[in-house]
Order: structure tokens, then sequence, then C-alpha cells
């Protein structure tokens, strides 16, 4: 059979499933999974720990928003403070005053009366924690894609792994006709030789398809947060998945690029660049802020003229900082420049690739139809010269070669299911409309 796909699914995941193949067999303290494809997307997007880590983040921006509203909220804060002159003594005109001892707490509250910069900072800070739930939303879009993409590939290799099974059994059934035949002399030891080496390659072949599995089920299990080991059973077909009215009505379904999750990034992006350049810009105002303390004299010298309440506004009026503030907003505007080039490069990039995932939809579609036809042919084909051969009207060698078209046509046919599937996968996750 081809190996294309298969060679190059297996370049990707075996370097690192490679060890936890070894461990497959080992006991383990997870019960046994049966999933339909809902159910496997759904557990992945409870259980990943890729995607629980990225949720942190909406946590922790949450906490930076509350972090930068509290920045304009009331400040208060106590201090008890003591001071000793060590008994000296200060002379005045002849006569000496002892420095006494002092003793005070003090309680200060500062409020913040106007900051262009605060007003805008917890903007900035709303903005970031709405990019950090698109960030999640990405990330659940990037698990549901390798999770289709995964099922999929693990039912391709468990309806090939079936295919060679019967095979198997059909030929070494073919293969005690042959040596009966040429036990009674009609056929000659070169026959039995052909189908034995053809068994040969049809079970080296189911064993490669075995180990391709396991490997394939472990990557589904990492991607579910699930122990290596873990049984799994998939209780859905290839089959299932493949309804010709679907694909047409994808392909015809108009891109509403507003409801891409990356273009709604970029969109979060401009608005979080044109805040930067709007709290740059408040740097040029002033700030205002109000203070109020009270203080009360636990150990106070004889003569005290301090009052135990102060209260007062500070305008704070930036005049001159060496260019610093012009730089700074230059600097927020050269980035806001470049987010919007960004964003009409990822507009442009996202309409090419919708136009581009249609295509191969549709090849995919078109390479679907045509396989599921020539299977058919293919299987009758091999059904008629087994017959034939039976009958002794063909000889071993048309069988043998009957028997590889078929498991030509068999690859071919599992190959554009996974293709059709696969571009399926792809026009979806663009269009923010993956299943489950």
């Amino acid at each position: 059979m081809r190996r294309g796909f298969l060679g190059m699914w297996m370049a990707l995941v075996l370097p690192t499933l490679l060890s936890a193949q070894g461990a497959q067999n080992s006991e383990q303290g997870e019960e046994a999974q049966s999933l339909t494809l809902r159910q496997a997307v759904e557990y992945a997007l409870e259980h990943s720990k890729q995607l629980q880590s990225s949720r942190k983040n909406i946590d922790l921006y949450q906490k930076k928003v509350t972090e930068a509203i509290s920045a304009g909220l009331p400040q208060i804060k106590g201090t008890v403070n003591y001071n000793t002159n060590f008994n000296y003594s200060l002379n005045l005109g002849g006569m000496d005053v002892k420095m006494e001892d002092q003793m005070a707490g003090n309680l200060s509250l500062s409020q913040l009366i106007f900051s262009g910069q605060w007003i805008t900072g917890i903007q900035t800070a709303k903005i970031a924690a709405k990019m950090s739930e698109l960030n999640v939303a990405s990330s659940e879009l990037d698990t549901k894609e390798n999770v289709l993409s995964t099922y999929y590939v693990i039912l391709v290799y468990e309806r090939i792994r079936e295919i060679l099974k019967g095979n198997v059994a059909n030929m070494e059934s073919l293969k005690k006709h042959t040596e009966n035949l040429f036990a009674a002399g009609v056929v000659e030891e070169t026959d039995i030789d052909q189908i034995r080496i053809n068994l040969a390659k049809l079970k080296n072949s189911l064993a490669s398809v075995d180990r391709n599995v396991e490997v394939s089920y472990n990557l589904l299990r990492l991607q579910l947060g699930l122990e290596t080991g873990t049984p799994i059973t998939l209780t859905e077909k290839l089959d299932d998945f493949l309804h010709e009215d679907d694909y047409v009505a994808l392909s015809m379904k108009q891109f509403e690029i507003e409801e891409n999750v990356e273009y709604k990034l970029m969109n979060s992006q401009e608005e979080l660049n044109k805040k930067m350049v709007n709290m740059q810009k408040w740097a040029y105002a002033p700030t205002i802020a109000g203070t109020y303390s009270y203080t009360y004299k636990i150990i106070k010298p004889a003569f005290d003229m301090s009052p135990a309440n102060t209260a007062g506004i500070a305008v704070q009026i930036p005049i001159f900082s060496g260019l610093e503030r012009a730089s700074k907003v230059s600097q927020a505007k050269i980035e806001l420049e470049q987010t919007l080039l960004n964003k009409s490069l990822v507009e442009d990039k996202l309409y090419m690739n919708e136009a581009q995932y249609k295509f191969e939809l549709k090849n995919a579609t078109e390479n679907y139809l045509l396989q599921n036809a020539n299977v058919a042919v293919a299987r009758k084909v091999l059904q008629n010269t087994q017959y034939k051969y039976q009958e002794g009207a063909v000889s071993s060698f048309d069988l043998t070669q009957a028997n590889t078209n078929y498991l030509q046509a068999e690859s071919d046919y599992t190959e554009s299911c996974l293709s059709l599937l696969q571009a399926k996968t792809k026009i979806e996750r663009l269009y923010n409309i993956l299943p489950y």
C-alpha cells in the first residue's frame, strides 16, 4: 500500500510518543474510556493540562485589572515613630533646653482625584484581560482541531487494520486451497510460494498498522490529559463522518472574518495600542491628589506646636522631561502603525487561506467520490479473480496482482477519507465553527 499520509503522520508523532508507547502495557489508575468524537472533544476541553494552564491567564489578568483600579482607590497607612536625642540640651541665651524624647502614631490617607494615565491604564488592563480570554478560545480551537485530527487518524488506521485482517484470513484460506491443488498435481509449487510471500507481506503490514494504532492512541491520551496506558475505545466509525451534503454546504458558506479568533485578537491588539498612545499623551496632563493625616502624640515635649490634623491637595504639573514623554508617545504611535499593518496582513492571509481551504475541500470531495467508486470496482475484480483461481481459470500471479490492486484501492480510498476530513476541519477552524 502507498505510505504517503501514514508515513507523514508517523514522522510527526513517533519521536514524541516513542517513550510513552514503551509504557503502554503498564498498569494505570484511570478507568477505561469509551468515547464518541463529541465526548473526546469535551473531555479534552475539560482535562487538557495545556488548556488548564492557559485558563489561569484569565484569572491572572483579572487580578491585573483589580491592581490597576486599586491605584486610584484610597490609600491608608499607619506609622509609629519614636525619636530620641540622647538627653541633648540646646543652649538658648544662657538657658539650657533639654531635647525630650518623642513618640507619635500617625494615620495618613491619600486619594487620587484625577489622573488620565490611571483611567487609561484601567481600560488597557481590561483589554488585556479580554485578549487573554481570546487566547484561551484560540487554545481551545487548537485542542479541538488536534483531537478531531487524531480521532480521524485512529479511525483510518483501524479501518486499514480490519481490511488487512480480512485479507490475511482470506489469503490463508487460499493458501490451504492452493496446497491442496498442489498435492493433487493441479498447480505448481511456485503458486504456493507466490501466495506465501504475499501472505507474509500482508502480515508485516498488519503488524506495522497495529503499532501505528497504539502510537496514535498514545497521542490521543496526551491530548485528553489521560495517563499513559489508559484503555480507550472509539465508539464511532469512519463512515459516520462522511456525509457529502455537509461538505457541499461548507464549500458554499460565506466567510465572516469578524468571527475568526485570530482576527478578533488583532482587533483587540489594535484597541490596546490605541489606548497605549492615549496613556502616553496623558503624561502631559496634571495629576491631582488629596491627602489627610492625623498624628497622635504618645510622648511629646512640653512645648509642641505641631497640629494633630493636616490635609491638603497636591497638583503635579509636568513641565519638561527632557523629551522623554514625546519619545514615548512617538514609540506608542509606531507600535500602533505596526499593529495596523499586521492586522492588514492577517486579514489578507485569512482570505487567502479561505480560498485555499475551499479549493482543497473541493478537490478532496471529488477525490473521495472517485476513490469510493474505484474501491468498489477493485473489490469486485478481486472477488471474481478469486473465484476464477479456485476454478483454475487464472494463475496465482493474476490473483496476487488483483489482491495488490484491491489493497491499493482501499489505501487510496482511506487516504481520500482522511484528506476530506482534514480539509473540512481546517475550514471549520477558520470559520470558528468547529463541532462540539
